[in-house]
């Protein structure tokens, strides 16, 4: 059995055929009757083939193709909708990872800054440790030379103490002597100050 498409295809080409048999009449006969002239029979069997193949072509042919574009075009619109959600995801994301930029540039310029003050300031502990060693070691050498210069004048003080007065004081009167010599020199350099 056929398919009732197929069946109706059949049939109307059946129909089609046997109705352009009928309307093929000779060149001298349509030059005789003209384009409106006819029989009542031939103008109905016109209206009818038409009005099947306009019931045909709608069922087999318009509404598949009408179905065919509304899908097609439920499917653009549906293509622009998705295109313009990844759009606004993009834009989304792009402005995500602008603001991670701005903020991993900020985390690292406020790094270097923290950086550069830890520097300086170890810089500048490094630099006062210098000073106060600098400051210590002028102070030991100042101190040094200060305990030798009187080392070296009580030593030229014995000296001379010998010589001016003589043999005749002793050592202990000497140290006594150079004691108080040292005293006071101190207390005029002291006062000098």
């Amino acid at each position: 059995m056929l398919k009732p498409k197929t069946m109706v295809i059949v049939l109307l080409l059946v129909f089609l055929t046997s109705v352009s048999v009928m309307a093929v009449e000779t060149e001298q006969q349509v030059e005789q009757k003209g384009i409106f002239n006819g029989t009542f029979a031939d103008s109905l069997w016109t209206v009818i083939a038409f009005l099947v193949l306009l019931a045909v072509l709608g069922k087999l042919a318009w509404k598949p193709l009408l179905n065919s574009l509304q899908a097609r075009q439920d499917y653009i619109k549906q293509q622009l909708e998705s295109a313009e959600t990844a759009r606004k995801n993009a834009e989304a994301l792009l402005d995500q990872y602008k603001q991670q930029g701005v903020e991993i540039v900020n985390k690292l310029t406020a790094q270097a800054q923290l950086l550069e003050k830890e520097m300086i300031s170890k810089a500048g502990n490094e630099v006062a440790q210098m000073k106060r060693r600098a400051s210590a070691d002028i102070e030991y050498a100042r101190i040094a030379a200060s305990q030798q210069m009187w080392q070296e004048a009580e030593d030229m003080l014995l000296a001379l103490s010998g010589e001016i007065v003589g043999r005749s004081i002793t050592h202990e009167d000497n140290l006594r002597l150079l004691y108080e010599s040292i005293e006071k020199l101190r207390r005029e350099q002291a006062g000098g100050r």
